[in-house]
Parts: structure tokens; sequence; C-alpha cells
């Protein structure tokens, strides 16, 4: 068993973790209960998450609260990450150190699913969804790290292009089939979630994490992952253009839903369907993309995400029905995944036993952030008469800032390296 990491922190300074990441059949055998369980909580969340939005506005509840109550949940989760991350960082048991963050979180998430749909004063909806969001604090703060700590780092991008083809067939059949649900009873959804999650949640047992062993040593401060995290100062840079490089995906994603329905007038069943086609779109571009951003490189593939951008904003000012918000989405759609390209040159980064803190990091920086955007947002939309095409025209503006940060980053990276004792981060450019 592999106590700790080499001197140097490669990667691969370990006999045990050269054999793992060398065991092509233990890669796939992880690949598959990874994806299948990522998966099934994308396609239960995907189901249920946009219902819980639209039935907490048909209650009464409006943009500004929903605004409100994201910002402040993502401010908290900028503190709360950076201990969940860095608890799994220092956990050690027989089943892995992120695993069991999954299993505690997923209890309380299924429990607030299958209630949702038996509730019909705000009160109650508003303390299930809370509840839910909170939970989902944890899972999404170290769950997800399975994807970097299981696969080779010349891997990662092709690795997620994987995922994203079977989530894109899986999420089409999802929105498709969710209207009909919806026909057999307003609890039919929530029952469906509830089912899948438990299955999904019960395949990440199979999964085989590396043996990275990284005890805690000392109690954790407030501090102590952004100490490891931004040892390098130079890398706020980074961090603040990947958190700031996605202002008009993350104000488009977090409205699209109440966009459609009070502002274009669209059903449920219509909106679910306009928005299905785009997930056929991930099945097409998603290893393409992964080899882009492994081989090209992240920076240059962040310019063309930045353009493409641009031009998805020229696109949604002209979406006025279903079809159109269709068509506007499965564009939307070609551009996401290049974003992976900013992520990724953070990873790279990254010492394997200091995944946590770096990702926290990032996670505090970016959560900031999309808290004061979000807090915006809402009143905006709420003060502003609902002006969505306004607010899509700021995030594009902040889109812009944001690719200023990685040139700062860059210009700073070239300069000349940081003194021993405050980085142990490469001179050189990353990917």
């Amino acid at each position: 068993m592999s106590k700790e990491l080499g001197e140097k922190g490669n990667l691969l300074d370990t006999p045990e973790l050269r054999a793992y990441y060398a065991n092509r059949p233990l890669l796939r055998r992880n690949l598959f209960f990874i994806g299948f369980s990522n998966i099934g909580w994308g396609v239960a969340m995907g189901a249920t998450g946009p219902l819980m939005a639209l039935r907490l506005l048909e209650k009464g509840w409006t943009e500004a609260y929903s605004g409100t109550v994201g910002s402040i949940n993502l401010w908290l989760l900028s503190f709360l990450v950076m201990y969940f991350s860095w608890k799994s960082d220092h956990t050690v048991t027989k089943i892995g150190r992120r695993k069991p963050f999954l299993f505690i979180a997923a209890v309380p998430i299924i429990i607030s699913t299958a209630l949702f749909p038996l509730f019909e004063s705000l009160v109650p909806l508003v303390g299930l969804w809370l509840l839910k969001m909170m939970f989902s604090n944890l899972k999404n703060s170290t769950f997800p790290l399975l994807n970097i700590d299981c696969v080779a780092r010349d891997m990662l991008a092709r690795a997620q292009s994987i995922l994203m083809v079977a989530s894109g067939i899986i999420m089409f059949f999802t929105m498709r089939i969710t209207p009909y649900l919806i026909e057999l009873g307003e609890w039919v959804p929530y029952a469906f979630g509830t089912v899948v999650l438990i299955i999904s949640t019960a395949s990440a047992w199979f999964i085989k994490e590396p043996e990275i062993h990284n005890p805690q040593t000392e109690t954790f401060k407030p501090w102590s992952a952004l100490k490891v995290g931004m040892r390098d100062r130079r890398i706020i840079w980074l961090m603040l253009g990947v958190a700031m490089i996605a202002s008009f995906e993350t104000v488009f994603a977090n409205w699209t839903w109440i966009y459609a329905k009070a502002k274009l007038g669209l059903e449920r069943k219509d909106i679910f369907e306009a928005l299905s086609w785009a997930q056929l779109i991930n099945i097409v571009i998603a290893f393409p993309t992964g080899w882009l951003i492994d081989k090209v490189g992240g920076f240059k593939v962040v310019l063309l995400y930045y353009f493409m951008m641009l031009l998805n904003l020229v696109l949604l000012l002209m979406v006025h029905d279903a079809t159109s918000l269709a068509l506007y989405v499965a564009f939307m759609t070609i551009s996401n995944p290049l974003n992976n390209a900013a992520e990724i040159m953070v990873y790279k980064t990254s010492d394997p036993k200091e995944v946590g803190s770096i990702t926290s990091s990032l996670s505090f920086i970016r959560n900031l952030y999309n808290g004061c955007l979000l807090f915006f947002a809402g009143w905006f939309i709420q003060l502003s008469g609902r002006n969505y095409q306004m607010l899509f025209i700021i995030g594009a503006v902040m889109m812009t800032v944001g690719l200023l940060m990685f040139f700062i980053y860059r210009k700073t990276m070239s300069g000349p390296k940081p003194l021993p004792e405050t980085s142990e981060l490469p001179s050189t450019l990353p990917a």
C-alpha cells in the first residue's frame, strides 16, 4: 500500500501509482462506474431540478429571491468547499478518500427529492430545496475529484469527453421522457429521480480509488487550503480568469428555465423538448473537444471559447420562441465544453496529493465571484422589469474582463520566477 507520494510529488513517483495508472482494464472499469454514477446523478437532477425551480416560481418565489439564496449559498460554499475538499484529501478509509462523502450527502438529497412533490405551500418547499442545495455542496466538493484522481493527467480532457458522450445520449432521452412523466402525475418525475439517485449512488461503491494517502497532520484552518492552492500568488490571476470567463454562460445557465417560462411564455413540456436536442450535440463534439484541449493547449482553446460565446450572445438576443431557443441552445452546447480548457490549466499545476486544496482554492474564488454575479442578476432582473437581454450583455462584458485575467496570468508567468519559499509552481507557461 502506498503511504505517501514520492519526494518530488510527481504523480508516478511510486510503483503502486505507476501500476495503477498503467492498468487500462482498471481505468476502463473506473470510468464506467464514475460515468454511471455521474450520469445517474445528472439524469435525476436534470429531471427534478428544473421542476423544483418552476414549482417554486409558481408558488410565489421570484428571480430576486432565487438569486439572493443562490448567492448566499455560493458565498458559504466558497469556504465550505475548502473544508470538504481538504478533509477528503486527508481522509483515509478502506473504500477511499472521496466516496464516503458521496454516501453521506446522498441520503438527505434523496429524501428531499422524494418529499418535494408532497407539499403545496411555499415554506416546506423552500426548506426541502435548501436541504438539497446544502448537501449538494458536500457532494459536489468531493466526489467530482475522482474524475481527476482516477485518470492520468495527460488524458483528463479525453476521459471527460467519454463521459460527455454517454451523458448526452441519456440526458436527451431523459428530457424527452420527463414531460410525459409529468402527465402521469406531478410526483412521478420525483419518484423516478429518487430511484435513479439510489442506483447511481450505490454504483459508486465499485470505483477503485488510487492509493494516495495523505493523513491529516494538523487541524483545519480556513486558510489551510488557500495556503497550498495559492502558494504561487500568480495563479490567482488564472483562477480569476477561470471564474470570470464563464460569466455569460453562468448567467444563462442559472436563468434558462425561468427565462423561458416567464419571458418567452413557454410551457414546461415545450422547454424540456427545446433543450433536449442540444444533448445530442455532446455525442458528436465530446471527444474532438477533449482531443483539442489536450493537444492544442488550454489558452488557445480559451480564446476560441470566448469568441464563440460572443456569437452565442448575438444569437441569444434573437431568441423569441421554442424553435429559436432550441437552435440557440444547440449552438451553445457546441461552445460549452471548450470552457473545460480553463479549468484544466489549473489542474495541470496541481500536486496529486493536494488536488483538493488546488481545486477548492479555485472554487473559493469562483464561488465568491459567481455569488456576486447571481445576487446582481436576480435583483437586476426584478428591478429592470425582467430585462434579460441587458443582463446577458452584462454577462458578456464580465466575460471579457475574465479573458483579460488570462493575459495578465501569461504575462506574469513569463516574468522572473518567484523566490523558492513562496512558490513551488513551474515558471514556464502551462499548456
